[in-house]
């Protein structure tokens, strides 16, 4: 089964009884010993760094209030310091360097894709943390991946996000053939990572000769690169439209609110599960397992919806 990170003697405090509850409103949050152990961790290590794009699991802009709901939760101070990042396949990459160097990473909690997370779980480069057994009222084995190194955050659904006012054309798009016709080319900007087309490689989808033949095509009619993140280019009217946004979030954000909106292609609909995992030369790592703890609680789930507008669907709150 998985194991709790391996702590360091700074940690070894008294044990707290496993029947104390941090406070009543903490929606039952146990402190077990193991988890006291981690808060114990956290505490010295005063800080956590993030490292992420600018709205994934709350950002900058959310900064007071995940500062807040840690200490709600686990009864400590810790100093939040975001650091906006690029796409999540390069911040990975820039940690498997980091890890690869003896070095510091760049993040104590990096986010990502199962396109993103799988190529690097060959590196051992995450910890193995007890995620469900920290916090068993809220999270389930099943959200559990990799042998406890990645847990499940938040639930997206790319799509084409579109300008409503001058790309409401995109939301006419019926099939994936649709986007190779001369009506839009040049009109929208895709991912330089081929964002929601790793799904298609499947042989029990497209695989990988059908869809590397229309990505081959489809590319041609783009108007150039956008990458996932990119919204405000899209609801300035630069591009028209990106296909395929990432999560599928962005049109819920207050600021495009009637600006933006997201059309599912039939042929490309999927729930796209996001994970966040602990690097092991993370600076802070018992302080990016309590971020990952407190990203599940109904508040950590707010501020996913709030920020990124994708909590995660398997919390059905």
């Amino acid at each position: 089964m998985h194991h709790v990170l391996r702590l360091t003697a700074a940690a070894a405090v008294a044990v707290l009884p496993s029947s104390l509850v941090i406070a009543a409103h903490a929606a039952e949050m146990k402190m077990t010993p193991e988890l006291a152990k981690v808060v114990a961790a956290a505490k010295d290590e005063k800080v956590m760094d993030i490292s992420s794009g600018p709205a994934v699991n709350g950002g900058a802009e959310m900064a007071d209030r995940i500062v807040a709901g840690v200490k709600k939760y686990f009864g400590i101070d810790l100093e939040y310091k975001f650091t906006p990042g690029g796409p999540m396949g390069e911040i990975g990459n820039k940690v498997a360097t980091e890890f690869r160097a003896n070095q510091k990473a760049s993040t104590d909690l990096w986010t990502g894709a199962a396109a993103q997370v799988v190529p690097l779980l060959k590196l051992n480069m995450f910890v193995k943390v007890d995620w469900d057994k920290l916090y068993p009222d809220r999270i389930k084995p099943s959200f559990v991946s990799a042998d406890g190194k990645a847990l499940m955050i938040a639930t997206g659904m790319p799509g084409i996000l579109y300008n409503t006012q001058k790309g409401a054309a995109f939301a006419k798009v019926e099939k994936m053939d649709d986007l190779l016709k001369p009506e839009y080319k040049g009109k929208f900007g895709t991912t330089i990572y081929g964002a929601a087309f790793d799904v298609m490689l499947a042989n029990d989808v497209w695989g990988p000769d059908k869809t590397l033949a229309f990505y081959s095509k489809f590319v041609k009619n783009m108007q150039g690169i956008l990458n996932c993140g990119g919204d405000d280019r899209v609801a300035s009217g630069e591009f028209l439209a990106l296909v395929f946004d990432c999560a599928g979030g962005a049109q819920y954000q207050p600021q495009y609110k009637n600006i933006l909106a997201l059309h599912v292609v039939p042929e490309m609909a999927q729930r796209r599960p996001y994970y966040v995992l602990v690097p092991k030369n993370a600076a802070h790592p018992n302080a990016g397992i309590l971020l990952g703890l407190f990203l599940s609680t109904p508040e950590g789930q707010k501020i996913q919806e709030d920020s990124w507008g994708i909590p995660l669907y398997e919390h059905e709150e």
